[in-house]
């Protein structure tokens, strides 16, 4: 394969792993989760990830197929970015609001008897 058609691969490889991304994340820690995140984790995480998957296709093209130094300190660094979007994901479901849907179930209420007649309490 040429090297020109590399680049135009290589940002094809970034959107599709951009999008594999997204769903891998929102299937193990849950859309619910990723709803609640704030927006630059979410997208900060993304890029990162899709560049070192990228980084890393780029360097297995320029080596010949050989798995480099280089290679494996992307895979280390997409491992620990991995971690990263994990513990953000758990600190997210540690910290989530709370379940406000039985907030609008009635307190029980108290009835009392009273007799008829004088207004004295029964019992």
């Amino acid at each position: 394969m040429r090297s020109r058609l590399l680049r135009p691969l290589l940002v094809f490889e970034f959107l599709i792993a951009v999008q594999v991304w997204l769903t891998f994340w929102s299937q193990v820690g849950g859309q619910y989760h990723l709803d609640l995140m704030f927006w630059p984790w979410k997208l900060g995480l993304t890029i990162v990830v899709a560049w070192l998957v990228c980084a890393f296709t780029a360097d297995l093209f320029q080596s010949g197929g050989t798995v480099s130094r280089r290679a494996v300190v992307y895979v280390s660094l997409l491992v620990i970015t991995m971690i990263v979007a994990g513990v953000v994901t758990y600190y997210y479901h540690v910290n989530e609001p709370a379940d406000d849907q039985n907030s609008d179930e009635s307190q029980p209420t108290a009835t009392q008897l009273m007799l008829p007649g004088n207004g004295r309490r029964a019992g």
